[in-house]
């Protein structure tokens, strides 16, 4: 397999990250949101690199199950920012959110 570095999920993992960073910085108030929405990106992309390292298959796929978890917690959030009106030009990021989770769904179906 692939080093992780070289996995197409986690390089859009990591862009995703890149634009829920931006979109943070306008973010304030109601509560831990902001935080919670950065840990959930940075655990889609922790995840899918840990399992890699872990050596077997069925390791990979656990930590896979639980970077698209994550994806769907960050999903969620963003629903909730744009719901509460702190963002509003949602569509690249939801788009991106989703082809993630898609990759991560076809890897864990590969690797079964």
């Amino acid at each position: 397999m692939a080093h992780f570095t070289e996995l197409r999920v986690f390089i859009q993992a990591r862009e995703n990250l890149k634009e829920i960073k931006q979109i943070c910085k306008g973010c304030y108030g109601f509560g831990d949101l902001n935080n919670q929405l950065k840990r959930s990106a940075i655990s889609v992309v922790s995840n899918i690199a840990e399992g890699a390292g872990n050596g077997t298959n069925k390791q990979f796929v656990k930590f896979l199950n639980i970077a698209r978890g994550s994806n769907h917690e960050v999903h969620a959030q963003l629903l909730i920012l744009s719901d509460l009106g702190y963002i509003s030009d949602t569509a690249t990021i939801f788009e991106n959110v989703n082809v993630t989770g898609k990759m991560l769904t076809k890897l864990i179906q590969c690797l079964r």
